[in-house]
């Protein structure tokens, strides 16, 4: 399941701020392994957004194409699918209909500033195949 953050200022030295997205339903039709240690594998999937995210028109090599602007869309773009869910924890490993949310932290430590983190994880299996 997603991660937890510690509570605020237990002696951490440290406050935690965290908040999760819509949920996503991720239909996986094959989960392929990976090939060695810095390989997080691949996924063939249909990703169905909420009515909540929004669209944008973007260029893309001379032609407009229209695309989400949520967090599950830019963890999507900006690292994959298959690697968010295996940093945040939760590989998917095998095919089946997930609920997938994103989430994130932002981390204030002292005289050093914030920090931020996040990704996509598993809130938990709808179905399998």
């Amino acid at each position: 399941m997603l991660p937890r953050g510690a509570a605020a200022g237990k002696g951490s030295g440290m406050k935690d701020s965290e908040w999760y997205g819509e949920p996503h339903t991720l239909t996986v039709h094959a989960a392929h392994a990976p090939h060695g240690p810095l390989d997080d594998g691949c996924l063939d999937y249909e990703l169905e957004h909420p009515q909540s995210c929004k669209e944008s028109d973007s260029a893309l090599y001379g032609a407009m194409v229209r695309e989400y602007t949520c967090d599950v869309a830019h963890q999507e773009q900006e690292s994959g699918l298959a690697s968010s869910l295996r940093y945040s924890g939760t590989p998917i490993t095998e095919p089946g209909t997930y609920r997938i949310q994103s989430w994130g932290r932002k981390t204030y430590y002292y005289g050093a500033g914030y920090e931020y983190d996040g990704g996509v994880g598993v809130m938990g299996p709808e179905s399998t195949a």
